[in-house]
């Protein structure tokens, strides 16, 4: 059997081995660990990360920085990202609660990579509902850190526990409690960040976890309360600066009537499509459509069409029009969910959409 060249640094890469030496060993790892050769490599030596996780919490910052590094580039792979969940660092059951205890830590140099590991973690669908129990007692108080932009004090943004959460959501406890007081209700504070400006990370997280929420039809009826306000928040990333009539800006949500000149739409692609997708979801019920007819959404989406240029966010934004111009009858069904759309049906429109996407390209 080859012998493990990785086995020449593992003394090295102990706690206690010279400054000098841990440096220069963990800096040479995370160039290993920048190719998916060198994550497998990596990952056949469990001494060496063992030993890296432990390097996460050294007392000299350059090098817990670059051991966090080494292990973002291994959770940027599935199977470095499973491989990870089985290790214990010494004074955690598992990387998770090491990894939240940094993100909790206003004085963690470098938590953005910690943040940026969990939002790799738990992307793992067949891997999420294990990884709750370590992050459900920690939840209010990561959200509480996520909010409060000053929350590390060592230059860290945190920005990337938006994709974290909205990886989360794809749970029904996390989307159960997003959605209950405990002591407030969790989502309220993450909805601002939809429109969060300074960060399409953050904005994408926030919008990802809305978009997650409105798959389960359970909480449509909560999404669309009143006292949510949410469809300011999904709608404003879509709007330019348009005048509408007055009788179509008088249905708009108050908040976004009369938008300045300056006013901009989305960038992002991304974000953009996963508002089309919300918005969708939301059309699922009655009460659903009847609530964005009532709140100038399709006068939104028109003028939107106008604009956009993608021909999948195009579509996306047809197939709501579509049936927000439908009256009740017209539409026939209270809950579309229940609706069973025949097979042949399916391929139908799958062919149309395809057809659609060609002629517009």
């Amino acid at each position: 059997m080859a012998k493990d060249p990785l086995n020449e640094i593992i003394e090295f890469l102990k706690p206690e081995a010279r400054i000098d030496l841990k440096h220069i060993s963990v800096e040479h790892l995370v160039g290993l660990s920048a190719s998916e050769e060198g994550v497998k490599t990596l990952l056949k030596n469990e001494q060496v990360i063992q030993n890296i996780i432990e390097l996460t919490g050294d007392k000299v910052e350059e090098i817990a920085k670059n051991a966090l590094l080494v292990l973002v580039n291994v959770s940027a792979n599935v199977n470095g990202a499973t491989e990870l969940l089985k290790y214990r660092p010494s004074r955690f059951k598992n990387v998770l609660e090491l990894l939240v205890s940094y993100v909790l830590n206003p004085d963690k140099k470098d938590a953005d990579a910690a943040c940026m590991i969990l939002s790799n973690i738990t992307r793992l669908e067949d891997e999420l509902e294990v990884c709750l129990d370590s992050f459900i007692p920690h939840l209010n108080d990561i959200l509480n850190a996520f909010v409060n932009i000053d929350y590390n004090k060592r230059g860290s943004n945190l920005h990337y526990l938006a994709p974290m959460f909205s990886n989360l959501s794809c749970s029904y406890r996390i989307r159960k409690w997003l959605t209950e007081e405990n002591p407030h209700v969790p989502v309220i504070k993450l909805l601002p960040f939809c429109n969060y400006d300074q960060s399409s990370i953050r904005k994408g997280g926030a919008i990802g976890t809305v978009r997650n929420l409105s798959f389960d039809t359970e909480y449509h009826d909560f999404l669309l309360n009143n006292n949510l306000d949410l469809l300011t928040y999904l709608l404003n990333p879509i709007m330019g600066n348009e005048d509408y009539p007055d009788e179509e800006m008088d249905k708009l949500p108050i908040d976004l009537q009369y938008l300045p000149k300056e006013k901009r739409r989305e960038t992002d692609i991304d974000i953009r499509k996963m508002i089309l997708e919300t918005l969708n979801k939301l059309c699922t019920k009655r009460t659903g459509r009847e609530m964005l007819r009532e709140n100038g959404v399709y006068y939104v989406l028109r003028e939107y069409h106008k604009w956009e240029k993608d021909p999948q966010a195009l579509l996306a934004c047809e197939n709501v029009v579509d049936i927000l111009i439908q009256k009740e009858e017209e539409v026939g069904a209270d809950d579309l969910s229940t609706v069973e759309v025949p097979d042949d049906m399916k391929e139908k429109f799958e062919k149309m959409d395809k057809e659609y996407l060609k002629a517009v390209q």
